[in-house]
């Protein structure tokens, strides 16, 4: 094993140690002000849409339930006329109660059916009072304009949960918004294009096993899967890495997770035939959710069919000889349609494919031992490969990221791979080391309809906790 990878290796032990290395001790020292914000200063809501959330982010989990009043101040706009609000406001006054353990609420905009806008109201939204306990933090003031902007570039803080990294994390760069989906919510998404590809839930870890001509899911027992059982899972892949010599089995683990490139040709699952005899059941195993321990999300066998231009699922716990079917119908609005397990349903969990640009998560991706193992990363960055996002890493010994303009754009090749940020914005951190942002970087990014920003990250830990990074971005060219 090189020491490279070894190094690697203790960096996956950071992080399954993150929820002790956060635990409080009584030599803590004293947590600062529970600062109450705007998730971001500025938002549009276009003619296509009919609502739009704001958000509003706590420094970390409040204790006990409380209460922040927000006043609006509409310039072109009237209550009920043209717009409402949930929570309902009263004398321009909307007052949200905020239950304890939590570290986000939310109120929503809805536009009144038949109203017209000309593009130029706006509504200034201010927080006034707080619950115990709350202090006011930076962005104490949004506006709303009822039109779609492009943002100019700020300051954004990550909304992932914290240091268990619950949520993935959508980014809208023009849009100054982001979208917070529980990573547990949903454990595979099925292609809306003609290739009937299914992707595995890389967030929680997930991993498929062919049970190569096996068709009849009533017929796979435990029996069945004894061999395998037991490698088929992150932790146990990065403990066979960790053993000299290396066991035969390792070198083929790369073929359980989906490419990390994104790349849809290259699922751990084959797309699934016309020919229903084609399509043979797999083993998942649906990884880890959040948790201290890590909660373990277990095993299903599977088999997807063709329902027309749609699929069908029949899935069971592995000793099961009954199972349950569901179908999954492909809006061609999205990118992918989402499946939970849990529910039986499908279910939205990204926004729209021109509505995001990176995405901050947990990653299944790669890391090299002479060959290819999967491989968990924290604190990962993915572009929007979907609606052809592409990114650039350029370092500060070159031109400054204050100095970088417009002008220094010609001549440059984006990158097009989901991966092009993946980690290389911060450390890896073998304990008792803590992972930092790498300060000679920053990035160049291209979003969907042609606004092309600078972007760097400024910090990988908020108030002592992990999962809720940082950047400043600015516009460098409007479409």
């Amino acid at each position: 094993m090189t020491i490279k990878f070894f190094k690697q290796a203790l960096f996956l032990m950071t992080i399954a140690g993150m929820a002790f290395l956060n635990s409080c001790t009584k030599d803590d020292p004293k947590l600062p002000e529970n600062l109450v914000a705007f998730e971001s200063d500025a938002l549009g809501t276009p003619a296509s849409e009919t609502e739009v959330v704001i958000n509003i982010n706590s420094l970390r989990s409040i204790s006990t339930a409380a209460s922040v009043s927000i006043k609006m101040e509409p310039s072109g706009v009237a209550y009920t006329t043209d717009f409402t609000t949930e929570p309902a406001a009263a004398a321009n006054v909307v007052t949200i109660d905020v239950p304890a353990n939590t570290t986000s609420t939310s109120l929503k905009v809805k536009k009144t059916a038949g109203a017209l806008f000309d593009g130029d109201e706006k509504i200034k939204f201010t927080i006034e009072t707080l619950g115990t306990g709350l202090s006011l933090g930076e962005k104490s003031v949004l506006t709303l304009s009822f039109s779609e902007i492009v943002s100019a570039g700020g300051t954004m803080e990550i909304n992932g949960g914290g240091a268990l990294f619950p949520n993935k994390v959508f980014i809208d760069l023009s849009g100054n918004r982001q979208t917070s989906v529980s990573r547990t919510s949903w454990d595979l998404a099925f292609s809306s294009t003609d290739d009937f590809r299914v992707v595995l839930n890389s967030p929680n870890g997930m991993m498929a096993y062919k049970l190569t001509g096996r068709t009849d899911l009533s017929t796979v027992t435990a029996a069945d899967i004894s061999s395998f059982v037991d490698q088929l899972s992150v932790p146990a892949v990065f403990t066979a890495a960790n053993t000299s010599p290396n066991p035969a089995w390792l070198s083929g683990s790369i073929a359980w997770i989906d490419d990390p490139s994104g790349d849809l040709t290259k699922t751990a699952m084959a797309p699934v035939s016309v020919t229903a005899s084609e399509n043979v059941v797999y083993i998942i195993n649906r990884g880890q959710g959040p948790g201290n321990p890590p909660t373990e999300l277990g095993l299903k066998k599977i088999r997807i069919l063709r329902n027309g231009s749609n699929y069908t699922i029949q899935y069971a716990n592995i000793d099961d000889v009954n199972f349950q079917t569901a179908t999954i119908t492909k809006d061609p609005a999205y990118r992918f349609n989402y499946f939970s397990f849990t529910s039986g349903n499908t279910l939205v969990a990204e926004p729209l494919p021109k509505k995001w640009d990176i995405a901050w998560t947990g990653f299944t991706n790669s890391a090299n031992i002479g060959y290819p193992i999967p491989y968990y990363f924290q604190d990962f960055v993915l572009q929007n490969t979907q609606a052809q996002v592409t990114a650039l890493l350029l370092s500060t010994a070159t031109i400054t990221y204050e100095n970088f303009t417009e002008a220094n754009l010609t001549g440059l090749t984006l990158l097009a791979p989901q991966t092009t940020i993946g980690s290389t914005w911060r450390t890896l951190a073998p304990p008792p080391a803590v992972a930092t942002v790498r300060s000679d970087r920053y990035y160049i990014v291209k979003d969907p309809d042609g606004n092309i920003y600078k972007l760097r990250f400024t910090a990988i830990i908020t108030s002592g906790e992990r999962g809720k990074p940082q950047f400043e971005f600015k516009l460098l060219k409007k479409a």
